[in-house]
Formats: structure tokens, C-alpha cells, sequence
């Protein structure tokens, strides 16, 4: 789909009144230099109609009703318009505005339009503004591209003190039949586009944003966003575990995750991050120096980067040889490091440590200062440690940034001063480390040559069935999972069982009826006999015709879960967690989307407060990590296997055994479409 002609056209056609006033001011405002035409049956200065025109548009602004819009389109189309952006509301997002819905993609064809019910665009690179509101910010030749389904959130980002260079600001409304995806794409193959940022509160379709993410990634085009909101699209309350534990949230957490995209916590946070991914990119590696002239900073800076995937470790021995003559006796060098007032006026050696420092090979290094306003005192003394900074950051050619505490800190000068100089203006401590663990994440994540894809059914099951236990069991040995020895037999042959796998054992009653078999007295552990066989029996007699009777794993170090759970948007997923009893307790997961691997599975276990126990949590023995590690794989090649007939499934517990002696299935659940 060519959107040329929409974003940056030679010709614009206004329909409407009053808020379309503001589209004609934004654009004379920004100086669109090709031709503008207004559309009103009544108003002295503009056309009667589309015949009057003496061009053909490229891109019209729609400011009318749901009714009238659709009239205007159909004119439009016929004339060879390019492009739309539609205001009026009253469409897919009501009920009586389907049957309007439905005659606009009639009417459009393949017309590239945004909306309906959407603000529109401003692109700040060709100085245009198809924007019924007050436009803020210049004329850019380079900046990011904001892309929001709020078309207020898109006014406040675009209004933002934080000098981040806005170059598009996007409002997509209902989507009808331009998308978040299909706008990455256009903005990803703008070669003014530095960054993309997102304000979603649902993916229309994951497979398109998957595509649309690659291509941004391939062009070299990171993305931040913010994601709010809870799909309520196709839930279903399961009978597992995994159901409980893994919503839409975690499933978009893991899929931002693989795809290197940076899910922020806050506009603020979004805004920094952009900011920092405008002038460095994502960043190389997650080792970063933090410096200042106050304890107090540096102290707080060790505190909240606790939790963020970033590193602080202390410059190596030849660098701090460097750094020492050139700052107090006193000082201890260290990361963060608190170089203290000695040499604030003495601007020489300051700059030697500076150097020492920009060279040092960190990622990213920050001088974090607060300086006074400079409406009401002498900054002088800033500003010089701020330039000198800032010449040694353009001569080493490394990532830097000067960092404030508050972000009130940095006036515009200052802010402007550092992004001429390739510096970035971090403003607000909690968000400008947050915005260095992003882009260490986004950088780290690109690296990885293991891409998602998507596990989708074909279609929904009419009807399902669960399986018995020793049918999941059966079907899990096949696939090399690791289960215990076990038959299953009626209640007269039970005994000659236990007699023949040994004692101790697990007898269990085998119904599809319940799949929490020890909430209804159906589970008995550790018998150690035949007699103690048969009592346990006696009390399971009404429960099942059947039962399992296994061996007893007795040397159990600690249980896992292992889950499949379907989602309409997502397909299969893998839920890998603290298991048994502690399962809801802990809520001790994490998400993986296919396919994995054995680096991958790694690192989502540990983070993992289980992976602690795993490792031998105080002198207790080591569990099996490896057997656990190939018993994910194994996991996960039996969903890509079953997938198009797996409801659901989950192997909980998953007893982890000493270093050395393996896992084994302790109970399993797997639910199986049947049309």
C-alpha cells in the first residue's frame, strides 16, 4: 500500500468547519508549501464542491459527520484522491455505527484512510498538518515517529519539555483500515525516522505487528511504547494452572520481549527512552558508567538501578591510574562515581578524567548534575562543566549524556546545547535509567537470531475432550519426557501391580471428571504395602473405575510447572514456573513464545525465585538443570508437534531430582480438540 501520497502530498482538500479551521492554520503554521483547498457549502473563501478544485488531491481531511463523510469519500475516490484521514466518530466503536463501518469499506476500496474517529497526522518533515488541534513543535529533518491510538496522548507527547525531536505524530482511531502495523512499516522505511514510538492499547493483528517490528528492526529502527489495557478477546476460564497464571498481559511482555521492542512504564519513561534511542541507538551492551560531583546523587543512582538489566562495574585498573591524579585525594574511583567539588573549578584536569572515562569502553556514560534556574542564579559554573563535557564526548565519539535528578533540571538551552552536540539530555533519574536498561535490552534482543513465530489453530474446536491422566502421560512419554513407571488397571488388578512396580507408590483414581484429583480425595502418596494398597482403594471405590498406579519419586528437590495455553491473538504459548502446591502462591513464571531454546529457556528460569532452590538455596542439593533444560525442549517440541489439535496442557508438577538423576512427570493434563 503506497501512503506517499497521504503523508507527504503536493495537494490537501479540507472538509468541514471550525475544528477544520485548525487544520488550514496548522499547515500555513508549519508552511506547507504545495496547494490547500477548502471544501464549504456556505463559507465566502472556500470551494462549493469537488468540481471547483483545479487539481486532483492527494490527501483530504475529512472534519464532517459520519453521514456526509461517507458521501465526500465516495466523490473523492472517484477523482483519484490519495489518501484520507477521517474525524467523525459514530462507527465501529458504536453498535448503530456497524452498518456505517461496513459502507466505508465498501466506498473505500484499497484508499488508504486513518481512522475514522482519529485526530490524523502531523508530519513535522514536509510541513504538513492534517490535524484538527494546535500543532507544537518545528519543521525537522530528522526525529522519531509517535504512532498512537490516544489522539491526547498524542498531543502530550508531541508537546513534551524534553527535546525529544518529533518528526511524525500519528493518531490511528479505530483502525478500520489503517493500522499501528502498517504505519511502523512507513515509518521504518523513512530514512528521517531516527526511532518509533507507540501508544497501544491492543495489537490488531500479531502477526502483521511481528512482520511490521522485523522490518523496523532490519532498517535499523528501534521501538519503545507503552502498552495499557486488558484484551479480554477470546478468554476463557481454563482448568489449569496455566490459565490462571498467563494472561494477555504476560503473552504481549514476552512478544515485546523477543522482538527487542522496549514496553515502558510511563509517558515519561517512553519519552527518555526515544530521547536516549534518537542519539545512540540501542545500545551495545549493558555496562554503563554513571558519575557526579554529589554523594547524594550517586547513592540514590546505586539504589534505583537495582532490578534493571544494567551493569556498573568499576573502570579497569589502567583506567582508574588515569583517573586518579585528575580528581580529589580522596576520592575513591568506583562506578557510580562520586568525583566530589576538588576539582569543579579546576576545568583542565576535569577534562583529563572526562577523557579517561569517554574511553573506557563503556556503553553509555552519564554526568549526572542538577543545575540551578538560570533565570535566578549564576549557572556559570555548570555551563562550563556542561561544555567541557561536551567536548570530550564529540571528540572521543562516544554514547554520553548528561543526566539531572530532576527533569525540571535542564532548561531548553541546555537540552538543545547537548542533543547539537550528540549528547543526551537524560532528565529525571528513575526514567533516564530506565531508559539505559531499554536500550540495553533493545540492543541485547536484536542480537538474537531466534525470531518468534506464531502457534495459531487453524480454527476454533466445536468440542474438546480432556484426556485421562495416563493417556497425557502416554502421549508426553512418547514425545521423551521423562514418567514414572505406572499401569493402569481396574481395582481387582491394582494390587498385583503395586506388587510388580514397587513399593513406595502412588495410587490414584483416573477420571476425566477430575482433573484436581486430590481436592476430591482421589490421590494416595507414599503406600508402602499391598495392604495399604488395598485400604486406599476401599476409599476410591465410588470415584473411578480405573486407576493409576505408580512409583513414589521420593528425592524430590523441587517441582516445576510446565504449561500450553491457547490464545486466540497468540496462539500457543509456554508457561515455565515454581510448581505443586506453591504454583498460585509463588505466581513464580515466565512466558515463552515459540519457538525456544536452550539459551532461552535459561535465561527465563533465572530470574525465577525456583531457580535459587535449582541451584542449591542454603547447602541444600542441587536439582537437575540440565534434564530440566531438555525436558523444556522436549516440552516444546511436543506443542509444535500437536499444535494444531492442543487445547491446552500442562505438566505440573515436573519433579526436579538431584544433579544427575533426571526429572519425572508427577501429574499431566492435556486438553485436545475433537473436530
Amino acid at each position: 500500500m503506497n501512503l506517499h501520497r497521504l503523508f507527504s502530498p503536493k495537494n490537501i482538500v479540507v472538509y468541514g468547519g471550525q475544528w477544520s479551521d485548525y487544520v488550514v492554520d496548522q499547515c500555513q503554521k508549519l508552511g506547507f508549501p504545495g496547494n490547500l483547498w477548502r471544501i464549504h457549502p456556505s463559507r465566502e473563501d472556500c470551494f462549493r464542491d469537488l468540481s471547483e478544485l483545479p487539481g486532483v488531491p492527494d490527501s483530504a481531511f475529512l472534519g464532517v459527520n459520519r453521514e456526509l463523510t461517507l458521501s465526500a469519500l465516495k466523490d473523492l475516490c472517484l477523482h483519484g484522491l490519495g489518501g484520507a484521514v477521517l474525524f467523525a466518530s459514530g462507527f465501529g466503536e458504536v453498535e448503530d455505527g456497524k452498518p456505517f463501518q461496513e459502507e466505508l469499506d465498501t466506498i473505500a476500496g484499497d484508499l488508504p484512510f486513518i481512522g475514522p474517529n482519529c485526530y490524523g497526522f502531523i508530519n513535522f518533515f514536509d510541513r504538513v498538518a492534517l490535524w484538527p488541534d494546535q500543532v507544537v513543535g518545528h519543521p525537522k529533518d530528522r526525529g522519531v515517529a509517535i504512532i498512537s491510538q490516544s489522539g491526547t496522548i498524542s498531543i502530550t507527547l508531541m508537546a513534551q519539555q524534553r527535546s525529544l525531536p518529533v518528526g511524525y505524530v500519528i493518531s490511528v482511531g479505530n483502525q478500520q483500515r489503517l493500522a499501528a502495523e502498517d504505519l511502523i512499516k512507513f515509518c521504518a522505511e523513512d530514512e528521517r525516522v531516527s526511532a518509533i514510538g507507540l501508544y497501544l492499547e491492543g495489537i490488531r493483528n500479531v502477526s502483521k505487528f511481528m512482520e511490521a517490528v522485523e522490518q523496523a528492526r532490519v532498517r535499523q529502527k528501534p521501538i519503545a511504547l507503552i502498552k495499557v489495557g486488558k484484551s479480554e478477546k477470546g478468554k476463557k476460564i481454563a482448568m489449569t494452572h496455566t490459565g490462571a497464571l498467563t494472561g494477555s498481559e504476560a503473552l504481549h511482555d514476552a512478544l515485546f520481549e523477543r522482538l527487542g521492542v522496549a514496553r515502558c512504564e510511563d509517558l515519561s519513561t517512553l519519552v527518555e527512552t526515544l530521547k536516549l534511542l534518537h542519539v545512540c541507538g540501542p545500545l551495545p551492551h549493558r555496562k554503563i558508567f554513571l558519575m557526579g560531583a554529589s554523594g547524594g546523587d550517586i547513592a540514590m543512582t546505586a539504589d534505583l538501578s537495582k532490578g534493571l538489566d544494567l551493569e556498573l562495574p568499576p573502570p579497569s585498573d589502567e583506567i582508574k591510574k588515569k583517573i586518579q591524579p585528575n580528581v580529589g585525594e580522596r576520592v575513591v574511583i568506583d562506578n557510580p562515581l562520586d568525583f566530589q567539588t576538588a576539582t569543579w573549578f579546576e576545568l583542565p584536569r576535569m577534562r583529563k578524567m572526562f577523557e579517561s572515562v569517554l574511553e573506557s569502553g563503556y556503553s553509555m556514560n552519564s554526568l549526572m548534575l542538577d543545575p540551578p534556574d538560570e533565570n535566578e542564579s549564576d549557572t556559570k559554573t555548570f555551563d562550563d562543566v556542561i561544555e567541557l563535557f561536551l567536548e570530550e564526548s564529540r571528540l572521543t565519539q562516544s554514547n554520553a549524556g548528561i543526566l539531572s535528578s530532576l527533569p525540571e533540571s535542564f532548561s531548553k538551552r541546555i537540552r538543545e546545547q547537548a542533543m547539537q552536540a550528540g549528547v543526551v539530555p537524560q532528565q529525571g533519574l528513575p526514567e533516564a535509567l530506565r531508559s539505559l536498561h531499554h536500550a540495553s535490552r533493545i540492543g541485547k534482543n536484536w542480537k538474537q537470531e531466534l525470531r518468534p513465530k506464531l502457534l495459531l489453530s487453524e480454527s476454533d474446536p466445536e468440542s474438546s475432550r480432556y484426556l485421562t491422566e495416563f493417556e497425557a502421560k502416554s502421549m508426553f512419554r512418547e514425545a521423551g519426557l521423562p514418567v514414572p513407571q505406572g499401569r493402569l488397571v481396574t481395582a481387582e488388578e491394582a494390587p498385583d501391580a503395586a506388587d510388580s512396580i514397587g513399593y513406595p507408590l502412588v495410587v490414584k483414581a483416573s477420571s476425566v471428571e477430575m482433573l484436581h484429583k486430590s481436592e476430591h480425595g482421589g490421590v494416595y502418596l507414599g503406600l508402602s504395602s499391598r495392604e495399604e494398597v488395598c485400604q486406599a482403594l476401599n476409599q476410591m471405590k465410588d470415584l473411578s473405575e480405573t486407576f493409576l498406579v505408580e512409583e513414589m519419586v521420593t528425592d524430590t528437590v523441587t517441582e516445576v510447572l510446565l504449561g500450553l495455553q491457547n490464545d486466540p491473538q497468540f496462539g500457543l504459548s509456554l508457561t515455565l514456573g515454581a510448581g505443586g502446591i506453591y504454583t498460585e502462591l509463588l505466581e513464580d513464571t515466565s512466558v515463552l513464545l515459540f519457538p525456544v531454546s536452550e539459551d532461552l529457556i535459561r535465561e527465563s528460569l533465572e530470574p525465577l525465585k525456583l531457580f535459587k532452590i535449582i541451584q542449591g538455596w542454603r547447602g541444600k542439593p542441587k536439582g537437575d538443570l540440565e534434564a530440566l533444560v531438555k525436558a523444556v525442549l522436549d516440552f516444546a517440541r511436543f506443542a509444535e508437534h500437536h499444535h494444531h489439535k492442543l487445547v491446552q496442557a500442562e505438566i505440573n508438577p515436573l519433579a526436579i531430582l538431584p544433579e544427575g538423576k533426571g526429572v519425572k512427570i508427577l501429574d499431566a493434563l492435556i486438553e485436545i480438540k475433537e473436530n
